[in-house]
């Protein structure tokens, strides 16, 4: 059994990760880390590879090659199911929720893979009512009538429920008002300070930045770019192809 990180070191570490779809790579050695308790962005244009490579990440698509390793452990040849069960929960783009379904039961969805008892599940519903108290105030109410931005905070709650040690989150801003993302950044930065790292993916570099510490800039499937986000906001290449300066 391997022991946790301690704050401060590689709860992930990705090696010459490759991949895509039919005939069509993707991604060409994708390496990098994160480390415990961080907020990591994962920033790029349409078609750089990042939805893929969370997938990758979760075991929805198989890798072609590389290494992925949580805690030190090697997630070679794992399922979605038991990467959640591991501790990687993923968030997609576009939410993915059971719309005809209740908020209460989508976030039920989440807690199965980790197999708990009632009581347990019961215990990580109001951990992520407490996080979200408008998804308690609309706990019966279907999903998908519900706003966008409730809709997103829905997706993130389910993904809460597994108990993750990694939370993916696939473009947290998309389709939403200024408004409701500035109150989602609150909920993901209270999030990780409750002890979750978080990997985001987001095409709004000014969001992503604001609230992580690190970044990797993908360009065609690879990493063009990394560093503290204060560093590559100064960056010219970033500037131009990204915040239009």
């Amino acid at each position: 059994m391997t022991a946790s990180p301690e704050n401060g070191a590689n709860l992930l570490e990705v090696r010459d990760l490759q991949g895509g779809y039919g005939d069509v790579q993707v991604l060409w050695g994708i390496g990098l880390d994160v480390r415990a308790g961080e907020i990591v962005a994962i920033v790029g244009s349409n078609g750089a590879g990042k939805s893929t490579f969370l997938r990758m990440l979760s075991g929805v698509l198989p890798r072609r090659a590389g290494t992925v390793f949580l805690e030190g452990e090697s997630m070679e040849g794992m399922g979605p199911d038991v990467v959640v069960a591991k501790g990687i929960s993923h968030v997609p783009e576009g939410r993915g929720l059971f719309a005809a379904m209740s908020v209460e039961e989508n976030l039920l969805m989440g807690g199965y893979a980790r197999n708990m008892t009632d009581d347990e599940l019961g215990g990580e519903l109001d951990r992520v009512y407490g996080f979200f108290p408008r998804l308690a105030e609309r706990k019966n109410q279907l999903a998908g009538s519900m706003s966008g931005g409730e809709q997103q905070m829905c997706a993130i709650g389910r993904g809460l429920m597994a108990r993750p040690k990694l939370l993916l989150i696939d473009e947290l801003s998309l389709g939403l008002a200024p408004r409701l993302v500035e109150e989602l950044c609150g909920f993901v930065k209270q999030i990780n300070e409750e002890g979750v790292t978080i990997m985001l993916v987001e095409q709004d570099v000014l969001t992503a930045f604001e609230l992580a510490s690190r970044a990797y800039v993908f360009e065609s499937g690879r990493v063009a770019m990394s560093g503290p986000t204060g560093e590559l906001l100064e960056n010219p290449e970033v500037k131009k192809a990204y915040l239009g300066i």
